[in-house]
């Protein structure tokens, strides 16, 4: 694999889970003690089920055509939110998301005896945004209703692609009327909040398959949508060899298909945001963008006020204060930990104020095209003199890529399809031998 495109973090966290080592339970626990009490925080559950594997799939699922594992699962969860709830305090919750895998898989009783446990064990504010991401092929009337029950008002409907051939090749088949069903469901009990995930980059898509999803997309009007590139690693993912046969877009064919989608999106009045999100005026995303408050985190952007967001469930990390913390991954040790009363961290990092500092230099240049590192610097009261990455800035001025004012810089039009290539050289953990415009043109977007 050494003559691949390195893959451009996409900064959901920074550091990235790469630099992820060996973390202490009683460390996270420490971490989780002295959570403020005055800042609210937000909650991750994942969902580690599907009934059917998607090829495409990079996440970390199980595949089950029975109940059981799921519920037993649940058992444990449920064990993991009482036992972290004792340790933190019964805090303020301001974003409650849960991902999978399929959280649709589990069912309305199922949902909301979670959802009740969590308020049992947490403040949920009145105002907290509860997201659920959506298989619609395993979503229901019945579990629409739960949803909306247990406070859900956001949803994401993983839609991919509309087309029956791709479809076929990623193994998700879903039609239009399906989705129109649960639409309807979720409208139906007052759930207005939709967004729409669409990925380009896969078997058998072309242009024009690109501009129907899109067109059907718009169609539907869901309020935000995320366009996503295809991470293809099979090396990793081994079912994803099941698409091998299919011919896979290249990187100028990929990146023909994004801009396609952009203009479309937003000529069909959509507002772009940051590295792959569309909006209609008036989502709260948009208005955070717009107010300055929007920020990159695992769900990708989010306008999420919480600092802090504690994990639950196999696999999940969690970001607090002092550092990242993931729990196994391994179902088995994941759950023989918890029924020793122990808490199932196994891998995590510990961050120091310039980790802190360089964290907010990309996110913010990520979220808004522009960034001023030296004055993020100073607010942090990190003393950090950016030589290398000035004159690396002053680079990418000199090709077009970026533009300057006093000591802020912005990204260009020319620039934007580089954004994680400029992203990188902020960061401390990056390789920096190459040089950042060879980095831009000849490294991996997607």
């Amino acid at each position: 694999m050494g003559d691949k495109p390195r893959r451009l973090p996409r900064y959901t966290s920074y550091p990235t889970a790469l630099e992820f080592s060996d973390l202490s339970p009683s460390l996270y626990q420490d971490w989780l003690r002295d959570l403020p009490d005055d800042q609210p925080i937000s909650l991750y559950f994942h969902i580690p089920f599907c009934e059917k594997l998607c090829w495409f799939c990079g996440c970390f699922t199980k595949i089950s055509n029975s109940m059981e594992p799921v519920q037993r699962y649940l058992d444990v969860l449920r064990a993991e939110i009482s036992l972290i709830g004792g340790v933190t305090g019964r805090k303020r919750i301001s974003h409650i998301h849960f991902g999978g895998g399929s959280p649709t898989i589990i069912s309305a009783e199922q949902f909301t005896d979670l959802m009740a446990l969590v308020g049992e064990n947490f403040d949920i504010l009145p105002d907290a945004e509860i997201a659920v991401e959506i298989d619609p092929r395993t979503c229901s009337e019945d579990k629409v209703k739960a949803y909306a029950a247990s406070g859900v008002n956001r949803v994401s409907l993983g839609i991919q692609d509309f087309n029956p051939a791709v479809q076929e090749a990623i193994n998700r088949v879903q039609s239009d009327q399906l989705i129109a069903d649960n639409l309807r469901w979720f409208k139906q009990a007052g759930i207005t909040n939709i967004n729409f995930d669409l990925i380009y980059g896969m078997p058998r898509q072309t242009l024009e398959t690109i501009e129907e999803t899109v067109g059907k997309t718009n169609d539907f009007r869901p309020s935000r949508i995320a366009l996503f590139g295809y991470a293809h690693v099979p090396w990793i993912k081994k079912h994803q060899q099941m698409m091998d046969k299919h011919h896979l877009p290249e990187q100028a064919e990929r990146q023909a298909m994004f801009e396609l989608a952009s203009t479309k999106l937003q000529e069909f009045g959509y507002q772009a945001i940051g590295l792959d999100h569309f909006a209609l005026p008036g989502d709260s995303l948009l208005v955070a963008r717009e107010e300055g408050r929007m920020k990159r985190n695992f769900q990708g952007y989010s306008a999420d006020p919480a600092t802090t967001m504690i994990g639950f469930g196999a696999s999940a990390i969690g970001s607090l204060p002092g550092g990242y913390a993931q729990n196994s991954p391994d179902l088995k040790a994941y759950s023989e930990s918890l029924a020793d009363g122990e808490i199932p961290v196994r891998r995590g990092l510990m961050v120091d104020a310039q980790d802190l500092m360089m964290r907010d230099v990309i996110s913010t240049l990520m979220s808004n095209f522009a960034v001023d590192p030296w004055a993020i610097a100073r607010a942090h009261k990190v003393d950090y003199d950016f030589e290398r990455e000035g004159a690396d800035l002053e680079s990418l001025v000199a090709v077009g890529y970026m533009s300057k004012d006093g000591t802020s810089y912005r990204i260009t039009e020319a620039g934007q399809p580089y954004l994680r290539a400029i992203a990188t050289l902020f960061d401390q953990y990056f390789p920096q031998g190459t040089d950042i415009i060879d980095r831009c043109v000849h490294e991996s977007e997607g």
